[in-house]
């Protein structure tokens, strides 16, 4: 049996795929590069030959997002002309459905606190996602603070568990209401 064998590329592409899943599970702190490479097929120094660090995997993991967001914001703004802005916001909300995307963000925010380059890294991230989702709506300031406030508030709603597919507005309505119900 033939079998290819994958470059180092392709081999960094499925490392932060896995790595972006187990980070957002278990935290930079927690999760073992031993995981991804398990998970791989590949040995642990292996994984640390490709990126060098945990760091920089974790790193990586964050470009990964934002590329992501990218491709969701412009898809959604090409079909929805009329209103990007709205439509970004509702791709979004399905991007971060099944909790990597928001497991990963709310774990490098925890990073950041007490490591000045995932600080750093998270800060170019939200001015990267600001910065296309500006330009693909030309929307002013003010309707991009709403817009990622809706976006955070959406990630963290997610990450509690809350049922989204009624918006964040229902969720919320959802949680004021637990919390007035004896």
């Amino acid at each position: 049996m033939d079998s290819e064998r994958s470059t180092a590329a392709q081999r960094r592409a499925q490392a932060v795929a896995s790595a972006m899943r187990l980070f957002a599970d278990h935290g930079l702190t927690t999760s073992a590069v031993q995981q991804v490479a398990d998970e791989i097929g590949v040995s642990q120094p292996y994984v640390f030959r490709l990126f060098g660090s945990k760091q920089a995997l974790f790193l990586a993991c964050l470009d990964e997002l934002v590329d992501r967001v990218r491709t969701v914001f412009r898809a959604a703004a090409a079909t929805s002309p009329s209103d990007p802005l709205l439509a970004m916001g509702e791709s979004f909300r399905d991007l971060v459905a099944d909790g990597v995307i928001s497991g990963l963000w709310l774990q490098a925010c925890a990073a950041a606190r007490r490591d000045d380059v995932v600080a750093q890294r998270c800060r170019s991230v939200l001015a990267e996602v600001l910065s296309e989702a500006g330009a693909l709506t030309r929307a002013g300031s003010a309707e991009l603070t709403g817009f990622l406030a809706n976006g955070s508030l959406v990630m963290l709603l997610q990450a509690l568990g809350m049922d989204l597919t009624g918006g964040t507005r229902a969720a919320v309505d959802s949680l004021r209401l637990e919390r007035t119900s004896p």
